[in-house]
Parts: C-alpha cells; sequence; structure tokens
C-alpha cells in the first residue's frame, strides 16, 4: 500500500463519525486544559506568595491527582463506547482481506490524530485560560493579581503532554488486545447481538441494599465531627457500591415488577419502554450510577465549598468578638516568665494603631485558664489518665474547658453570680452535638464543686481551632480554686500541662480601616516588644482577626476554586456519558420502533414511549443524586464543623441553590441530546 494511505484513511474515518469522534478531541482536550491550569496553578510560585497564597499549592495537587484519575475514566468510557460502534465496520475490513494488523495501523493513526489535537488545543486552551483561572482565585482571596500575563514552562507542559500521551497509548494497547481476540464474525455482530433477558440477580441486589443502607445509616448516625472524618470515606465507597448494584440489580428487579403488573404494562406506551429497558438494562445500568456518583459529587463539591466560602464572615464574627488579641510575657537567662501588665500591652496597641490610622473603640483584659479533659461520670479527666485505645468512643466526651474566676467574670460582664466556696456555674459554649447543660456535680482533680447553675453567655471566645470539640466554660469562686485547678492540671501533665492566659481584647471602631492595616500594626506590635527588654527570650501570642480572616480566605478560597473546577469536569463528564448514551439508545431504538409503527402504533404513540423511556432513564440519575445528598446531610455538617463553619441554614441554601442550578443544566443537557437522539430514530 502506498505510504499515506493509512493517515488518510484514518482521518477520512474521522471526518465520516465526526459524531463520535468530535465529542471524544472536545472532552480530552478540556480535561488536558484543566490538568495543565490545576499543575500551573500547584507550581506557580507567584501564586503562593499572595496573601492566603499557602494553601493553593496542596490543594492544587490534591486537585491533579483527581483530575488524573477522572482523566482515566472517563477516556476508557469515551473508548468503549466508541469501540463497540466500530466494530462491526472494523468486521467488514477483514472480510475485504484486510488484516488485522492492518486495522491496528488505522487504530494508530486515528487514536494519533485525535490525540494530538485534543492534547494541542488542550495545551493552548489551558494557556489562554490560566490567567483568567488565577484572577479568579486572587479574587477569592480577596488579593492583588500577580504581576504577567503568560507562565509557560517545559515544567508544566511537558507533564501535561505525557501523562495524556501514555493515557491515549495505553487506550490504544487495550483496543489492539480487544481486535486481535475476536473472530471477523463476532466484530460484524458485535453491534447487532441480543442480549438474553436479564435474570434477578439476588446476591448482587442484596447486597445492593446492605452497603447503600449501612452508608446511609453511617451519614446520618454519625455524631461525633472526629468519627466523622474517619467514616466519611467509608461511607462514600459503600453508597457508590451500593449505587452501582441497584442499579444494575434493583433496577431489573423493578421492571420485573412493573412487568407484572398487568393494569400497567398492556399499554402501547408502556410495554415497548419497559420491555426495552428491561433487555438493554445491565448496559444501561452502569452508565446511569455513573452518571448518579457524578451528579452527588458535583452537588457535594460545590455546596460544600460554597458553604464554607459564604460563611466566612459567619465564623470570624463567632470566633472574634474582638479584633485582636495579645499576650506576651519574657523571661532572662531561664528565669520565671514575667508578663506585661495589660496597661502596658493597652499601649503597645495602641501606639501601632494610631500610628497607621486605626482609633480603638474598647479594650479589655481576660485572664483565665484553659485545659482539655474528658469527662466520665461527671468527671474531668486529663490525658494521663485516658485509654488511647478507645479514642473514638469516647471522642464525643473531649472537650475544651475555660476557667475564669468570678471577679474576672464580673469585670466582663457586669454581672454577679453570688459563688460560695465549692459552688461553679458552666456555660456550653459549643457542642458539635447541640449545647446541653450539666448539672448536679462536677469532679475536678478529685475534688467535687457543686454546680449552681448554667450561664449562657461567656465572655471568653472558643478556641477555632478546636471546635471538633465541645467547649465548655466555667467560672469559679475566686483565685485559690483557680490555683488548685491549675495545679491539678499541672501535675497530671507535667510538660504538657496549660498555662495561665493573660491578654487584652482589643475592638476597633472602624474595623476595616484597621483591616487595611492589618500587616503594619501586627509589626510594630512585634517591634515594640522586642525594644521593652534587649535579649530577653521573649513568648508572646498575637491573634488578630485579620490574620484569621487571611488564613481561612486562603483555605476555602482555593477549596471553592477547585470545587467548582472539578465539578464543572463532573459536569461535562455527565454530559458526555448522556450524549453518548442517547447515541446508543438511539441506534439500537430505531429499528425496533419501525416495527412498532409497521404493527399498528401511530407516529404519535411511537414518540409517546420515546418520551417516556428517554425521560425515565436519564432522570432517575438526578433523583438519586438528589436522595444521596439528603442522605449526606448530616455527616456533612459534622464535617465542615472542623473546618469551622456552624450554620446549618447557610449550608441548606447553598445546597438547594446548586440543586437547582445542576438540575437546570442537567434539564438543558437532556433536551440538547434528546434531539440527536430523536434524529436518530425517526
Amino acid at each position: 500500500m502506498k505510504f499515506g494511505f493509512y493517515p488518510r484513511l484514518s482521518w477520512n474515518n474521522i471526518m465520516r463519525n465526526s459524531r463520535f469522534f468530535l465529542p471524544r478531541i472536545c472532552t480530552e482536550a478540556g480535561l488536558v486544559a484543566c490538568f495543565y491550569i490545576v499543575l500551573t496553578l500547584a507550581m506557580d510560585d507567584r501564586m503562593r506568595r499572595v496573601n492566603g497564597g499557602n494553601y493553593i499549592p496542596t490543594f492544587m495537587w490534591m486537585g491533579v491527582t483527581i483530575l488524573a484519575l477522572l482523566s482515566g475514566v472517563l477516556m476508557l468510557y469515551i473508548n468503549r463506547f466508541l469501540m463497540k460502534q466500530r466494530k462491526r465496520e472494523f468486521g467488514v475490513y477483514n472480510v475485504l482481506g484486510i488484516e488485522k494488523r492492518h486495522v491496528g495501523k488505522v487504530l494508530f493513526y486515528e487514536n494519533s490524530i485525535s490525540s494530538l489535537l485534543s492534547i494541542a488545543a488542550g495545551i493552548l486552551t489551558g494557556m489562554l485560560l490560566y490567567k483568567i483561572c488565577s484572577l479568579l482565585i486572587c479574587r477569592l482571596l480577596q488579593t492583588g493579581a500577580v504581576a504577567g500575563f503568560y507562565y509557560v514552562t517545559p515544567l508544566t507542559i511537558f507533564p501535561t503532554v505525557g501523562f495524556f500521551l501514555a493515557l491515549d497509548f495505553s487506550i490504544f494497547l487495550l483496543n489492539l488486545v480487544s481486535i486481535a481476540l475476536m473472530k471477523p464474525v463476532e466484530l460484524l455482530q458485535s453491534c447487532s447481538a441480543g442480549e438474553k433477558e436479564p435474570k434477578v440477580k439476588w446476591v448482587m441486589l442484596i447486597l445492593g441494599v446492605l452497603t447503600i443502607g449501612i452508608g446511609y445509616y453511617l451519614t446520618i448516625t454519625t455524631e461525633s465531627p472526629l468519627n466523622a472524618l474517619m467514616l466519611f470515606f467509608a461511607a462514600v465507597l459503600l453508597i457508590i457500591i451500593g449505587t452501582y448494584f441497584l442499579f444494575v440489580a434493583g433496577s431489573i428487579f423493578v421492571l420485573k415488577m412493573l412487568r407484572n403488573n398487568e393494569n400497567f404494562y398492556y399499554r402501547p406506551q408502556n410495554m415497548p419502554a419497559v420491555g426495552g429497558l428491561l433487555y438493554r438494562m445491565k448496559q444501561n445500568a452502569v452508565g446511569l450510577a455513573s452518571i448518579a456518583i457524578l451528579a452527588t459529587g458535583v452537588l457535594v463539591m460545590i455546596s460544600t465549598t460554597m458553604t464554607l466560602y459564604a460563611g466566612i464572615e459567619r465564623v470570624l464574627a463567632k470566633h472574634y468578638p474582638q479584633h485582636l488579641y495579645l499576650e506576651a510575657g519574657y523571661s532572662k537567662d531561664g528565669n520565671e516568665i514575667k508578663y506585661l501588665s495589660p496597661s502596658d500591652l493597652e499601649s503597645i496597641v495602641s501606639i501601632a494603631a494610631e500610628k497607621h490610622g486605626a482609633e480603638i473603640k474598647s479594650v479589655e483584659y481576660h485572664e483565665y485558664l484553659l485545659v482539655s479533659y474528658y469527662m466520665a461520670d461527671h468527671a474531668l479527666c486529663t490525658h494521663s489518665n485516658m485509654d488511647v485505645d478507645n479514642l473514638m468512643d469516647i471522642s464525643s466526651d473531649i472537650g475544651n474547658y475555660f476557667f475564669m474566676t468570678e471577679n474576672t467574670y464580673r469585670a466582663l460582664t457586669g454581672e454577679t453570680l453570688d459563688l460560695s466556696e465549692g459552688e461553679i456555674v458552666v456555660c456550653s459554649i459549643y457542642n458539635p452535638e447541640g449545647l446541653k447543660d450539666i448539672t448536679g456535680t462536677l469532679t475536678i482533680h478529685g475534688k467535687t464543686y457543686r454546680i449552681k447553675g448554667n450561664i449562657y453567655h461567656y465572655p471568653i471566645s472558643a478556641n477555632y481551632l478546636a471546635s471538633m470539640f465541645s467547649c465548655y466554660g466555667v467560672v469559679v469562686p475566686d483565685e485559690a480554686t483557680l490555683a488548685e485547678i491549675y495545679g491539678g492540671q499541672k501535675t497530671e501533665l507535667g510538660q504538657y500541662a496549660s498555662e495561665y492566659t493573660r491578654r487584652v481584647a482589643v475592638t476597633f471602631a472602624d474595623l476595616r480601616k484597621a483591616e487595611a492595616a492589618g500587616d503594619a500594626i501586627n509589626q510594630d506590635i512585634i517591634a515594640a516588644l522586642g525594644e521593652i527588654s534587649d535579649g530577653a527570650e521573649w513568648q508572646y501570642t498575637l491573634d488578630t482577626r485579620w490574620s484569621s480572616k487571611e488564613t481561612m480566605l486562603g483555605m476555602f478560597g482555593t477549596l471553592l476554586f477547585l470545587g467548582l473546577l472539578l465539578g464543572a469536569v463532573c459536569l461535562f463528564a455527565t454530559a458526555l456519558i448522556i450524549y453518548y448514551k442517547q447515541i446508543s439508545e438511539g441506534y439500537e431504538d430505531r429499528t425496533r420502533f419501525q416495527i412498532m409503527e409497521k404493527i399498528g402504533m401511530s407516529r404519535q404513540e411511537v414518540k409517546k414511549t420515546i418520551s417516556k423511556q428517554v425521560l425515565l432513564v436519564f432522570f432517575l440519575p438526578l433523583g438519586v443524586a438528589g436522595i444521596h445528598m439528603a442522605a449526606m446531610f448530616p455527616i456533612l455538617i459534622r464535617l465542615m464543623k472542623i473546618l469551622l463553619f456552624f450554620s446549618i441554614r447557610l449550608f441548606v441554601i447553598c445546597t438547594l441553590a446548586t440543586f437547582a442550578v445542576f438540575a437546570l443544566v442537567y434539564v438543558l443537557i437532556y433536551l440538547g441530546t434528546s434531539k440527536t437522539y430523536y434524529r436518530i430514530v425517526r
């Protein structure tokens, strides 16, 4: 054969089958572009230097891994569809005398042409969109955009091109093996071969019910955020397995039940729809289950990341009732730490704030002791006598306890509690299982205190880093009682014991002005501390609302960007699966519906039958995704509490909004692809 015969034949095949190849090329180009963008964000040093950019490399490398897996699964699915549609064509080649090795050459050139077109288009698209993506992520982080327009380097281009070339070559080898193992007659009959009536796979049906039931049970009943973190991925895996099993076995069971219902089945529009689905449900079920899982992934990723990002100000307001907290002390020659007085701390902050035009509204002095305990039989125990092997069992009883004297409480709130010796009051600041009062008595380091009552406001904000555990505030009658508790935990914990916190809490008149000068204020405070006692070893804690906001924007803004990008990829994958399924269904149904018209069904009846079948097949995954999201809602709430989130109402709003938008896009995808289906059938 003349040189160039195979490339020309391959190019003609691609053009003739553009309905199949064009979506494949566009899909791979989109995956290449997303992969290139995420990889470039992970390796772009300019991005990690922006405010809040510390999390970008970590989360982007996670995104690279997820995209690599999604790309492999999606490209294998596309290839499976293309091979099924073209095996008859390859069989014709064999009958005409073209050997399998020649068919392999045709496949090689087809694969090479489509792969090179996809990768080239994807790299160019990624380069063009990278600047937009970097601007978007900087906007989410509420920081200035990085300088320059292009970021093109072999360190990102070569790995991207190499990965997708290796993926395409692996798929080509699988196709060669598939062709080599099949006989020409099998190739000719592969598209027209019918399936035997599927039987109900009872073992798979039972396993599906059990796995999805256990998965739902874990998502609904898990109370502790720590347990939720450990069990979430197990629950997701069980739900995925159960979804596939129930679509494959459960759908056949339901269809046979419908067929046995004579009043439903023996109607012109129901019989062909149910009968057609029953004979092809094994193939349909896997694709429909994939759509349901991808749709659930879109809903989970976008709704959770959007909720976390939208709730940043709410979280900051809860954990930072004041805007700046400063505690400082120093020691010389290893002596005991000498803490600065409240007036000294206030003076340092005032000078720094005045220098940058930030007016101070109020200053409070906080003195308290924070210790972690777990509660057993109304007694607080330290980790020195904790059974580490049973940590999961007692995790819901672990809490952080803030202790302050009644005098400190009165100074901060103006309220008098009139506590006698041996009495305390308790405040439930935060509990992942819901706020609850503690009554009766409470034993701390061997001494039992009577709980005089519960209060519902504690003037110290809970430590947001420990929000996966409960937080309680305790008011004791005097300094002597507080010293007893301090000494008790010091004896049990030794070098791991907690120290007193003595800090000033500053509220600014104009928070925006203070945030604008936040970094400069922090630097001036640190510099002033260094000037007070030259050569001393300083220990200080400077905690500001603007520093935490920068951290949270970096974390949740990057997560939101990644969630939107991966959600778009999953949505595109869903659209592609639906498109190819519509084409596949159309070719399989065309002959069947032509026969129905010949035996007496009107075109209108045929159209109703088609509509019912398509609606049943393609809207079932959307309903299943909604059910999955509802079942996963409780465990997602607990997981987000680990990431500082508390507003269930906000999560409900974001979830419903995400589902509504996704459902609208899903309907548009259905309407667009169904036109292709109807054209093929008619």
